[in-house]
């Protein structure tokens, strides 16, 4: 009967132990997916500002619909380099906005000039700006406060 009751401790107290150690775990890596889609989020979001303001000359309609937007994170998440690539990123992007807007004459009337938001909705709708913002996040790495 002691024998029975020990066991059945041991037991318990293992399975207890394991389940701690597996919810540490389980937590760690919650973290790091909480992290990755913060900084992927903020990374899109930032994007899409940036091309916004540079795409519309930094017109003041354009710069106080942004100012005036509060989605994203109050907390810096992205890094000073993460900008200064967003930034080029932009200036390229704008940049051929600016030559497909001088062949536009080619194009029917009505549809001739920058199109600024049709290039704007398929950056976003493709994968291409999500694998970047990954490559970016393997490249900075998680904060530790975020995985401990």
């Amino acid at each position: 009967m002691r024998i029975t009751k020990v066991s059945f401790y041991l037991i318990f107290f293992s399975i207890l132990i394991t389940y701690t150690a597996c919810e540490t775990t389980r937590r760690k890596t919650s973290l790091k997916a909480q992290y990755k889609a913060a900084y992927m989020n903020q990374f899109k979001l930032t994007y899409l500002r940036r091309l916004l303001s540079i795409s519309y000359n930094n017109s003041t309609a354009i710069l106080e619909i942004i100012s005036n937007d509060h989605s994203g994170f109050t907390e810096p998440i992205l890094t000073i380099e993460d900008y200064k690539f967003i930034d080029s990123l932009t200036t390229i992007d704008n940049q051929y906005l600016i030559a497909d807007s001088l062949e536009s004459h080619r194009r029917a009337e009505g549809a001739q000039g920058k199109r600024p938001l049709d290039y704007i909705m398929n950056k976003l709708s493709n994968k291409w700006l999500d694998s970047l913002a990954k490559r970016r996040l393997k490249l900075n790495g998680n904060p530790s406060s975020w995985t401990e």
